[in-house]
């Protein structure tokens, strides 16, 4: 019996620790197909990995109008996102009832012929009913008075770091 005992342990474990990569490569394609959509400025899978509690608390179409104005505001100031890159998923955690993780990403953006670097990352959660993530800028959950309206009682165990803006020129 004891063997038994220890081998479902050892299966369960490497069940649980099988899922977790799983969870971690998803977490990647998504937060690529969000990296991109940003450069590509394609609205609908913007959208599609927006946390349904910021979706939900302004609909669709103010969403898509708050994005039109944030991309003519770029073109008017003449800034341009040059590339998008997310460079890792850290560690998924199960908090609560919930997969979470933190995905750090490079935005190199030109501010009209000055190149600057953000280093920044989006915090993801994970919809299990839909086999994907969601996300929100990281630091809003930290410091954005209306983001947290929409999270209360947001805590994590996953450190969130603050963006930093590098000035290449």
């Amino acid at each position: 019996m004891k063997n038994y005992f220890l081998i479902l342990l050892l299966v369960s474990g490497t069940v649980f620790s099988q899922n977790l990569k799983t969870l971690e490569k998803e977490a990647l394609r998504d937060a690529e197909a969000t990296s991109k959509a940003s450069i590509d400025r394609n609205l609908s899978t913007i959208l599609k990995y927006t946390h349904p509690n910021i979706f939900n608390a302004y609909g669709e179409e103010k969403l898509m109008e708050t994005m039109d104005e944030i991309f003519r505001t770029m073109d008017a100031q003449n800034i341009k996102i040059k590339s998008s890159t997310v460079n890792e998923v850290t560690e998924v955690k199960k908090e609560g009832k919930e997969y979470r993780c933190l995905v750090k990403n490079t935005v190199i953006m030109d501010f009209s012929g000055r190149t600057v670097t953000l280093k920044s990352s989006l915090f993801g959660f994970y919809d299990k009913k839909k086999s994907q993530w969601y996300f929100v800028e990281s630091n809003k959950l930290l410091d954005d008075p209306q983001t947290k309206d929409l999270f209360p009682n947001f805590k994590t165990d996953i450190e969130i770091p603050l963006d930093e803006h590098i000035a290449d020129n």
